[in-house]
């Protein structure tokens, strides 16, 4: 593994272990600012976030897990999740351009 890998790695890790802290800074003080409902945005304008069906832990929690602690690890939870999927779409769209250059490649060696 190449040093740029290592170096992201760590960083990645590192974000998700902080990943808990916003909910554990604001635990006794309400909802991040728009985070899960309507939202004051002029005088007389509210905005509300679109609601996202199939989400793999809704509001980065586990039903059930209410205290700061439990919310902490739903949030690494998610964190993990998050971090795992994009890894494996971004290795997936890779080796597919990979492969697709490979067979473009061979292909145009008849050609000649």
């Amino acid at each position: 593994m190449g040093k740029r890998m290592s170096k992201a790695w760590i960083v990645m890790t590192a974000l998700i272990i902080m990943a808990p802290i916003g909910i554990l800074a604001t635990w006794n003080y309400g909802d991040a600012w728009g985070e899960w409902g309507e939202v004051q945005v002029g005088d007389n304008e509210t905005w509300e976030p679109q609601q996202y069906g199939g989400a793999p832990l809704p509001d980065y929690n586990v039903e059930g897990w209410d205290s700061p602690l439990m919310a902490s690890i739903g949030y690494w939870l998610s964190a993990i999740i998050g971090v795992s999927m994009c890894i494996f779409i971004t290795l997936g769209v890779g080796k597919a351009v990979e492969l697709w250059r490979k067979e473009e490649s061979s292909g145009n060696d008849g050609e000649k």
